[in-house]
């Protein structure tokens, strides 16, 4: 699957039962929700919102001390986690599982950035291993 493929006419949604009662959210259940459940778009989807969230420098990204050292973890393991997000990698579903927004921001956010889900967004490897470690909330 190509960058925004089939994601023409998609509507970020979520479902209400997916918030926590804070309004946070995952990436990975912004995505899944917005395309209907379907695996390859919704990982399509969340590739193009991390890459996104990724360049724009969004700064309320959030998720556990423990999400965290799980993914740091895996990035030592494998570099991958933070530098293959492709349409097709599973590495996305990895980072987007543990990345949670606060649903009623984030969507605010994508608006006033001009999200295109059929955008490329390929931030820099550099700019990846920035966001994550300095950027995300951890606790």
């Amino acid at each position: 699957m190509s960058v925004g493929e089939g994601l023409e006419d998609v509507t970020i949604k979520v479902s209400p039962e997916d918030l926590d009662d804070d309004g946070f959210i995952s990436i990975w259940n912004i995505a899944s929700s917005s395309c209907e459940g379907d695996t390859a778009q919704s990982r399509a989807l969340a590739a193009a919102l991390l890459g996104f969230l990724c360049k724009k420098g969004c700064d309320f990204v959030v998720t556990s001390t423990a999400n965290a050292d799980y993914l740091d973890s895996q990035f030592e393991k494998d570099n991958k986690v933070l530098y293959a997000w492709k349409a097709d990698s599973e590495m996305v579903d990895l980072v987007s599982q543990h990345a949670e927004v606060p649903f009623k921001a984030f969507s605010s956010f994508l608006v006033n950035q001009k999200f295109n889900a059929t955008t490329n967004y390929s931030p820099r490897r550099i700019d990846r291993v920035e966001w994550f470690q300095n950027m995300w909330s951890v606790g």
